[in-house]
């Protein structure tokens, strides 16, 4: 039991303060018993962050009568809110989030006058919450009761007792009607009611919050709702972290004093965003910018001077068009761009090279021409770099070579030439697993919620988009060019990638003997190529290898036996002069069913030889005898005579002599 070994202190009455916090001690477990009402004159709980199960006891409402702060959230509480918790009139904060507690929440809440914080977050409470739930609470500041099944049900005249900093109650049921009880809190900062069942239009008194917020910038999370129609003006004297995606917005991109966040992808917002990327009425602190799956239209204005500090940029599927322009070289700050999935010409910008943070770079889906930059191997902390489908050009530049902490390389569906490069080898993050310290900082941390990055791309044969394990990635793809030469041994020191697809090229010569050292290869695809020989032994030892695809080359011998291998569909290795299974084709069978296609291709080469050889010498034999026959007349004389004096007489001759002798 918890603090059984508390209890035996003399100085167990006299405790006003108790943190037992998982993160300072070893985790506590079991229950809590009701002796912990002994601590009659504890002002402050914690039991954050341990492994405390069963109920709430009663005990603490009975007997700590002068508790300000409860803290037993991140636990394994069940059961329900004890109705005693009215007694408990002086509890200035109660944090509850993180347990597995349920039922509908007590009226007996309203009574406490003096709450401050009200943490129920992260549980499994149900049922209708209404004004008698917050009667008394007037001194209430915040409200976090988020990823619960609770239905807000209040009159649309209700005004509140409290004045709120922040509210969080996304996923409860507010809808579909804004909550109008929210226009009284006056020194809000923070509304979080995503995914709460909101079917509205955004209400034009909603931005005039950070006009009378005392911090200054008002954080909006409307998100994942079904709010329609088009985003009002928002006024000249606030800032804003703003996130409306996933709703039905429309109409232009307004101009927004976006401090930190903005982000408005997934909705049907056209039209161009010149205007709000050129004139813009904030100067932003660090911030990220989300605009993806729009209607947007236009040229990407050449205004990126005004946004020093953006060090997140997502502009994919839209209908952008024209180059991208040069001044996206001023964000020294920026560590991610995305443009996937446009119509975007010309060439990538050599600006970009001075955006020496850059760790995400999507250009993928365009018709960029040109080549790859060599520069684009002098930015030190690129991981991710997708070039794919355009109509990029000439060789891969060994430079890329230098991206030491490279994870994917997507360059497929273009038309690049040459050899892969030898001193891929040198790509060090393909070489070794990925760990958390590797990671950048931005994933981790303070930043965590900005973290949102994606990409598309093509592996175990089908198209996917990679998001929250993208940094657990490593890929590299070079199919559907013009590469020729064959498959540098130095690719298999690639030892931690997961996928690796080479196909529709022009490659030619044997697999690498050493690819089964590339033990975490997942997926291999090398089909549509012109390779040749056996497939090695060592690629039985590809133990994670889930999907392989050599169809279409020229491989011949027996498919090596694995377990991974024999499981693969017989239509990987169509196109080719396999045996084994998962064909049908029998290796013992050599001169009949191994290579029956060759040597039947064989016979019927030899056959022609042959004839083409009788045929030749009939020629040559019946021509030397015709021939001077033709040319010499005393020779054709002198052989008809011998025909006919002398073989005809002599034949004459014999069959009487037969005959009489019968």
């Amino acid at each position: 039991m918890v603090f059984e070994s508390l209890l035996s202190s003399c100085l167990v009455k006299k405790l006003k303060s108790l943190h037992l916090d998982g993160n300072l001690f070893d985790s506590f477990t079991g229950e809590i018993s009701d002796e912990i009402g002994v601590f009659e004159n504890l002002v402050d709980l914690s039991l954050r962050d341990n492994n405390v199960s069963g109920p709430i006891p009663m005990s603490i409402c009975q007997n700590l009568r002068s508790i300000k702060s409860l803290d037993i959230s991140e636990n394994n509480f069940n059961g329900s809110i004890p109705e005693c918790l009215v007694s408990l009139s002086k509890l200035k904060s109660l944090v509850i989030s993180d347990n597995q507690l349920s039922g509908p929440l007590p009226i007996s809440l309203g009574s406490l006058s003096n709450l401050e914080i009200l943490d129920i977050a992260s549980n499994n409470f149900e049922g209708d919450v209404s004004e008698v739930h917050f009667a008394n609470l007037t001194k209430l500041i915040e409200i976090h009761a988020f990823e619960n099944n609770l239905t807000m049900k209040v009159s649309s005249y209700w005004s509140p007792p409290f004045s709120l900093d922040s509210v969080d109650l996304r996923n409860w049921n507010l809808g579909p009607h804004f909550p109008v009880w929210l226009k009284s809190q006056k020194h809000i900062s923070q509304i979080d009611m995503s995914s709460t069942g909101i079917s509205d239009a955004i209400p034009s008194w909603l931005w005039n919050f950070s006009s009378y917020n005392k911090y200054g910038g008002l954080s909006i999370d409307l998100s994942k709702n079904q709010i329609y129609g088009e985003i009002p003006e928002f006024p000249n004297d606030g800032s804003y972290y703003l996130n409306l995606s996933y709703n039905k917005l429309t109409g232009s991109l307004p101009h927004i004093p976006v401090d930190g966040l903005l982000d408005l992808s997934n909705n049907y917002l056209a039209g161009s965003i010149s205007n709000f990327l050129c004139y813009p009425k904030t100067q932003a602190g660090f911030m990220a910018l989300y605009l993806e799956n729009n209607l947007l239209s236009g040229k990407i204005p050449n205004c990126w001077m005004y946004w020093p500090l953006l060090f997140m940029i997502d502009l994919d599927n839209n209908n952008l068009t024209g180059k991208i322009p040069s001044s996206i070289g001023s964000l020294y700050e920026l560590r991610s761009l995305h443009i996937h999935n446009n119509n975007l010409i010309g060439e990538i910008p050599a600006s970009l090279k001075n955006c020496s943070a850059l760790i995400v770079l999507d250009l993928s889906f365009n018709k960029l021409v040109g080549t790859i930059p060599r520069w684009i191997g002098s930015l030190p902390m690129l991981r991710f770099l997708v070039l794919r489908s355009n109509n990029l050009t000439d060789l891969i530049p060994v430079e890329l070579c230098q991206l030491s902490s490279l994870q994917v390389l997507d360059a497929s569906n273009n038309n690049l030439t040459g050899i892969i490069p030898k001193c891929f080898k040198n790509l060090t993050a393909m070489t070794s697993s990925l760990n958390q310290s590797m990671l950048p900082s931005f994933v981790f941390g303070t930043t965590i919620q900005w973290s949102r990055e994606n990409a598309n791309l093509v592996i175990k044969g089908r198209e996917n988009q990679y998001d929250s394990i993208l940094y657990l990635l490593s890929a590299l793809d070079l199919s559907d060019n013009k590469l020729s030469g064959e498959i540098p041994e130095e690719l298999t020191s690639l030892q931690a990638l997961q996928s690796l697809n080479l196909s529709g090229n022009y490659l030619s010569g044997n697999i690498p003997k050493k690819i089964g050292s590339m033990a975490e290869l997942e997926s291999l695809d090398l089909s549509k190529n012109r390779l040749s020989g056996h497939i090695p032994s060592g690629m039985s030892s590809l133990t994670f290898l889930s999907f392989l695809n050599l169809s279409y080359n020229n491989f011949s011998g027996q498919i090596p036996t694995s377990t991974q291998l024999q499981t693969m569909d017989a239509s990987s290795f169509i196109g080719n002069k396999l045996c084994g299974p998962p064909l049908l084709i029998n290796c013992r069978e050599d001169h009949v069913t191994l290579h029956r296609s060759a040597d039947d291709g064989e016979t019927q080469d030899d056959e022609y030889w042959f004839r083409l050889g009788i045929g030749m010498g009939f020629g040559v034999s019946f021509a030397g005898v015709i021939g001077p026959l033709l040319v010499c007349g005393f020779w054709r004389r002198a052989y008809f005579w011998f025909v006919e004096e002398y073989l005809w007489y002599k034949f004459v001759d014999y069959f009487i002599k037969v005959k009489y002798m019968f």
